[in-house]
């Protein structure tokens, strides 16, 4: 399995408002690889290459067809969960690098949301909230990105009738970071050195 770490959001355009983050990526396991499985275009890849190529750090974006990288780093971009979880080819690339022992996988925001029970499409801007199945690479977890804290109200869209209690929800804050420790079938949460909370 690989090193997998989720962000609540904050390294979209805006990505130099979160330098601890920033900074944490650009000495990540190299090489690495930008990837915006979950939006239909590379704005958001596009402004990270930048700024981290302005430290000197070389980047690749990632196209569609080509080989699987086996080792460094992938940064998921965000955008829509809902449209990662729903596409099979784009959730069988993310379920490969998941499995890639020698990755570290970095799953930004709406990236992040579409790996658990259930995905969301949006959770900013005060649009309303539509879920669909996620991943479920996280067990019983739903990640909620760009939450207000864990009594946030929009968390209650994320409650599975499926699971027992509606399955467990994960809020993570702009600006917040965690990594996925123990198995993923019953995963642990750490927070990470770079997250602001």
């Amino acid at each position: 399995m690989a090193r997998l770490i989720l962000s609540g959001g904050g390294l979209g355009l805006r990505a130099d408002a979160w330098p601890e983050a920033l900074e944490w990526l650009a000495n990540a396991p190299s090489p690495l690889v930008l990837a915006s499985l979950a939006s239909r275009d590379e704005q958001q890849a596009t402004v990270l290459a930048s700024l981290l190529g302005a430290r000197g750090v070389a980047v690749q974006l990632f196209n569609a067809g080509a080989s699987d990288p086996t080792e460094g780093t992938i940064f998921l971009c965000g955008g829509d969960a809902t449209l990662l979880a729903t596409d099979a080819a784009r959730a069988a690339q993310l379920r490969r690098w998941v499995a890639q022992p020698d990755l570290t996988v970095i799953a930004d925001s709406a990236s992040a949301m579409a790996l658990g029970r259930l995905a969301a499409s949006c959770t900013c801007g005060g649009h309303p909230i539509r879920t669909v199945a996620g991943l479920g690479l996280l067990g019983e977890w739903s990640v909620l990105a760009h939450a207000e804290g864990p009594d946030d109200s929009r968390l209650a869209a994320l409650r599975d009738p499926g699971r027992p209690e509606g399955g467990r929800q994960l809020p993570l804050r702009t600006g917040e970071a965690v990594e996925v420790l123990g198995d993923l079938s019953d995963p642990r949460f750490g927070r990470m050195s770079w997250s602001r909370r």
